[in-house]
C-alpha cells in the first residue's frame, strides 16, 4: 500500500506529464493546421503496395540497420578521440570501462556488417527480379551507389581504433587506390594526407566516416525513397 504522500507524488508526476503533452500539442496543433502533416501521413499510408515475398523486405531491413548505426555512432562520438595518443585509449575505455560501452560497440559493429549483408540481397533481388530496368534505372544506380557507402564505411571505420589490425589495413587499401591508374598517386596522397599512415590519415578517415559518408548517403537515400514514392514499387515478376 502507498502513503499518501508517495500517491501525491504520482499525481504531481502524472500532471507534469499531462502539463508536458498539453504544451506539445499546442505547438503541434497550429503547424498541423497550417501545413497538414496529419493529412499528408495519413494519404501516404494508405497508398496500396503489391503483394511481395520476404524478398522484398531487405531494403526495410537495410533502412533499420542504417538508423542503428546512426544512433549507436553518434554514442560512440561522445567517448571517442580522433588523436594518435588518445584513439585507442578511448576505444579500450569504451569497451572496457564506459557503462554499456561494449554493448554499444559490439551493435555498432554486427548491425554494419548486418547492413552489408542485408544490402547484398536487396540488390541482388532488384537484379534477378528485372526491377532495375527502365524507368527505375535511375534508382538502380543511386541504390548501387549506396551499396559502394557501405564499403567505405566499413573501410574508414576499421581504422579508427588505430590498432596494429586498422593501420596495416589502411597502408593495403590506400596502396591499392595508389595503383589507379592516372589518379592514383594523387588520390592516395589525398586520402593519407602524405606519403605515409600517420595522425592525418586518421583525421581524414575520421572526417570521411563521420560527417562526409553521412550527408552523401542521406541525399542518396532521400532520392531513393523519393523515386521510389513517385514510380511506386515495382511488381514481382
Amino acid at each position: 500500500m502507498k502513503t499518501g504522500r508517495e500517491r501525491d507524488t504520482d499525481k504531481g508526476i502524472l500532471h507534469e506529464f499531462l502539463d508536458w503533452v498539453g504544451l506539445l500539442g499546442f505547438i503541434y496543433g497550429p503547424l498541423d493546421r497550417r501545413l497538414a502533416v496529419g493529412e499528408a501521413l495519413g494519404q501516404a499510408m494508405k497508398r496500396p503496395v503489391p503483394r511481395v515475398s520476404w524478398w522484398g523486405c531487405f531494403g526495410g531491413i537495410s533502412l533499420f540497420l542504417f538508423l542503428i548505426q546512426v544512433a549507436t555512432g553518434i554514442t560512440l562520438m561522445f567517448f571517442y578521440v580522433p588523436t594518435e595518443p588518445g584513439a585507442f585509449a578511448s576505444i579500450r575505455y569504451l569497451s572496457g570501462d564506459a557503462p554499456y560501452g561494449w554493448l554499444i560497440r559490439t551493435t555498432h559493429h554486427w548491425a554494419g556488417n548486418g547492413l552489408l549483408v542485408a544490402l547484398f540481397i536487396h540488390v541482388v533481388r532488384v537484379f534477378v527480379t528485372g526491377a532495375y530496368q527502365r524507368p527505375r534505372d535511375l534508382n538502380w544506380v543511386i541504390g548501387c551507389s549506396l551499396f559502394l557507402f557501405v564499403f567505405a564505411f566499413i573501410l574508414t571505420g576499421h581504422l579508427l581504433p588505430w590498432s596494429q589490425s586498422a593501420y596495416w589495413t589502411a597502408v593495403y587499401w590506400t596502396g591499392l587506390v595508389g595503383r589507379l591508374p592516372l589518379v592514383g598517386p594523387w588520390a592516395m596522397v589525398l586520402i593519407r594526407g602524405g606519403d605515409q599512415i600517420t595522425g592525418t590519415t586518421l583525421t581524414r578517415f575520421y572526417a570521411l566516416h563521420v560527417a562526409v559518408l553521412p550527408i552523401l548517403s542521406a541525399l542518396f537515400m532521400a532520392m531513393h525513397f523519393v523515386i521510389i514514392r513517385k514510380l511506386g514499387i515495382s511488381e514481382p515478376l
